[in-house]
This record gives C-alpha cells, sequence and structure tokens, in this order.
C-alpha cells in the first residue's frame, strides 16, 4: 500500500514469516537467543534509535505455572 504524504512515500508492509535461520553461534547453551551477540536494533521514536548492550529479567509475581512457563521462553 503505498501512502498519501507530501514529502515522500511512506509505505506499509503486511507479511507473514514462514521460516527462519538461526546460526547456532548466536545461541547461549540453554538454547536462547544470545541478545548481546546480535545487538538488534530498536526504533524509538522521533529520529532516534537504540541497540540493545544490556538486558535483564523481570518476573510476573502472580503468573500462573504455564504463564511463568510460557514467558521463559520455553517451547509450548
Amino acid at each position: 500500500m503505498t501512502g498519501n504524504s507530501n514529502v515522500g512515500t511512506i509505505d506499509i508492509v503486511f507479511a507473514q514469516v514462514e521460516r527462519i535461520h538461526i546460526d547456532d553461534h548466536i545461541l547461549t547453551v540453554d538454547g536462547r537467543l544470545d541478545i548481546q551477540k546480535i545487538r538488534p536494533l530498536a526504533r524509538m521514536g522521533y529520529h532516534d534509535y537504540t541497540s540493545i548492550t544490556e538486558t535483564f529479567e523481570m518476573k510476573i509475581p502472580q503468573a500462573s505455572d504455564d504463564e511463568a512457563y510460557g514467558l521463559a521462553g520455553q517451547p509450548a
């Protein structure tokens, strides 16, 4: 879909990911993505972006066992 802007085009792409490849060297020993190795980019707003260099864990205190298991990145 082409956008309607006086300063250029603004396009929106809708897609469905069918398959991805993850190189083993960016996985941790427990099979999760090593975020600090891949340093993904995130859009913050305006013209600002950030690169993730630090992560922390914050668990939900009242999560059920099933919810906590799913949020931990474990396969269903």
